[in-house]
């Protein structure tokens, strides 16, 4: 039999977890209109640039299974807006891409990790997301 402080506990608790859930909920879809990725030019690297910025970590990893070269070649080639796909991916904050890309990138192409204060807030005037121009090199 619940006593009534045990009763509000739970409550609280279960009230706290929902909160918790909507923000995580919330979060997930102000990512994902954050970026627009415009590609600058049609090749094959350039649709890889982008699908490593948009964090769809699918399409990524059918587009450099089917690139001409092999996945660990092409990880470790393209560089998309001057970084290499793993940095790429990890400025965008596209987690599942740059979880897989890390895994197959060479030393020089992962990210080193360095502090910084960011502004968390950073949103275009309008809420429309930010527009980024991709190209491959």
């Amino acid at each position: 039999m619940k006593t009534g402080a045990f009763f509000s506990i739970g409550m609280a608790v279960t009230a706290l977890g929902l909160v918790l859930s909507a923000q995580a909920i919330a979060g997930d879809l102000t990512k994902e209109t954050r970026y627009q990725f415009v590609a600058k030019d049609s090749s094959a690297e350039t649709k890889i640039c982008i699908a490593a910025g948009s964090d769809n970590s699918s399409a990524l990893k059918r587009k450099l299974v089917n690139y001409d070269h092999n996945m660990r070649f092409g990880v470790n080639s393209i560089s998309c807006n001057g970084l290499s796909l793993a940095q790429f991916a990890h400025q965008y904050q596209a987690l599942q891409s740059f979880q897989f890309l890390e895994r197959h990138s060479s030393i020089a192409n992962r990210v080193k990790t360095k502090v910084s204060i960011i502004d968390l807030a950073q949103k275009s005037e309008s809420g429309a997301p930010i527009i980024v121009m991709v190209s491959a090199k």
